[in-house]
């Protein structure tokens, strides 16, 4: 680093970059590798020298403390650079998933309400300045980093949209401290690691795993500026000796199918989460990685995850123990909690809350202890375990009983030539109500034989309004960018 770079302890700075930047130094790991990003490898002090550099090039054009700065760049050097830039200045950056539709980046864009835009072509004119990469790291100066309260606003990040329009959820700069001291916890970042995450840094799941746990913990962070297929991220866990990897549900399902996934026998740790794991892809995952598959839950609300599995302290079927400083319930329509394995709503309470959600019942007065309704339905272990059961608007009506789609979707999943599976009710045309199964097959199978074969193991299986009435084949399921099921489009299929 040089003398333009603000020394650790000069004044209280509750500025995030500021506390990383000093924790850099004080650890000694300013020459060591932060990013790889193709064949550059990028150290601590590149990383904080480029934010000071874009700090410098948006306080040029006037932007600064309570700027707002939407970063349409794929993940990369240069989105961490314009990203930590950003609150470095006390500005609040939205990362923006450069790769939507042009219809749907314009409407992103609109939402985030920026007055800079940063971007390599956008498509429209924002009403905003809009700066290049190029253009944002130009600049000779240096900028410190201004003095921020803990509690201000420093970045924002939009929900995946699965039950609607996406939205922005705000976090402060005291945030990833929290996420630290939780989740970080549990992954345990070190020096010594090297960490790969398939969500990208336009979710908060994937913001955390590529940029808060690695400079918190002084380990090195794989960016693939193109969304990684499955052949491309054990390439990288090979040639990057990955220790860490992140992923949902279904790319570790793709994974497995890879004629090369033995390599993840050498990571350290695989961390799922996303949506519900299926009991089966479990089951297959941990005869390859056994405890050091860690399933957790988060919420782009929350920040990042607040209930893990730990290596020896974990269970098939759940996502964990809730994490320090967080707590956790499940309530019933009225609010009141519900005993240990009774169904209910998930409810969580924490320091690190987005302001503005909407709020579970009977919220506390303190903003710390506030619980918010996630919209999961989920159940509790006598002794803290949660087991997820799906989002509470995923339940289908059915003979007039509720059904969790995971339970029958998991029982789909077990034949050997399911590569994917959802359900969702839908009403014939006698008027009855039943389910419908969407199947994407594994190549060669013969779809006679398998629909057969899926509705005999669900009848012998399943209570009667549990199981499919037909079964669909499809290519694939539709997913959002995080690979997350969208259900209100399968509902939309199964309506057509």
């Amino acid at each position: 680093m040089n003398e333009r770079t603000p020394r650790a302890g000069q004044g209280v700075n509750g500025n995030v970059v500021h506390r990383l930047e000093a924790l850099a130094r004080d650890r000694g790991w300013l020459d060591r590798p932060a990013y790889h990003v193709g064949d550059r490898t990028y150290r601590f002090a590149d990383v904080h020298e480029g934010a000071g550099r874009a700090a410098a090039a948006l306080a040029a054009r006037g932007h600064g403390a309570g700027s707002r700065v939407a970063l349409v760049l794929p993940d990369g050097i240069e989105l961490v650079w314009a990203f930590l830039g950003a609150l470095r200045l006390g500005a609040v950056a939205v990362p923006v998933n450069p790769a939507m539709h042009p219809d749907e980046l314009r409407r992103a864009v609109a939402i985030a309400v920026p007055d800079a835009v940063v971007c390599r072509e956008v498509p429209g004119r924002p009403a905003a300045d809009v700066i290049t990469p190029e253009e944002l790291l130009r600049a000779a100066g240096f900028a410190p980093c201004a003095p921020t309260a803990a509690d201000s606003p420093a970045y924002a990040v939009f929900t995946s949209g699965t039950t609607g329009e996406p939205k922005l959820c705000f976090h402060t700069h005291g945030d990833p401290g929290v996420y630290q001291r939780a989740i970080g916890s549990v992954v345990g970042i070190t020096p010594e690691d090297v960490t790969l995450s398939v969500s990208r840094m336009y979710f908060a799941y994937g913001l955390g795993n590529s940029v808060w746990l690695p400079l918190h913990g002084g380990g090195a962070t794989v960016l693939s500026p193109e969304r990684a297929a499955e052949g491309d991220a054990l390439r990288l866990i090979a040639d990057r000796g990955v220790t860490v990897f992140y992923g949902q549900p279904s790319f570790y399902a793709r994974l497995l199918r890879h004629p090369d996934h033995a390599v993840l026998s050498r990571l350290r740790l695989a961390v799922v989460a996303g949506e519900v794991l299926p009991g089966v892809l479990e089951a297959r995952l941990r005869r390859v990685l056994g405890e050091r598959l860690l399933n957790v839950f988060g919420t782009t609300e929350i920040g990042h995850a607040l209930v893990a599995n730990t290596v020896g302290a974990s269970r098939a079927g759940t996502v964990g123990r809730v994490l320090p400083p967080y707590r956790l319930r499940v309530v019933d329509g009225s609010g009141g909690r519900v005993p240990p394995r009774v169904p209910g709503a998930l409810e969580v309470a924490g320091p690190s809350i987005a302001p503005g959600v909407a709020l579970g019942s009977d919220p506390p007065a303190r903003t710390g202890d506030r619980w918010y309704r996630t919209g999961d339905a989920a159940t509790v272990d006598e002794d803290g375990f949660v087991r997820l059961h799906g989002r509470l608007d995923d339940v289908e009506i059915v003979g007039g009983q509720n059904v969790h789609p995971a339970e029958t979707e998991d029982l789909l999943l077990r034949h050997p030539s399911v590569r994917e599976a959802a359900v969702c009710s839908t009403r014939r045309g006698t008027g009855v109500t039943s389910l419908r199964a969407f199947v994407a097959l594994a190549d060669g199978a013969s779809p006679e034989r398998v629909r057969v074969e899926l509705l005999a193991a669900a009848r012998a299986a399943l209570t009667w309004y549990k199981v499919p009435e037909d079964v669909v084949f499809v290519p694939e399921l539709p997913r959002t960018p995080a690979g997350k099921l969208r259900r209100r489009d399968l509902r939309a299929m199964a309506e057509g």
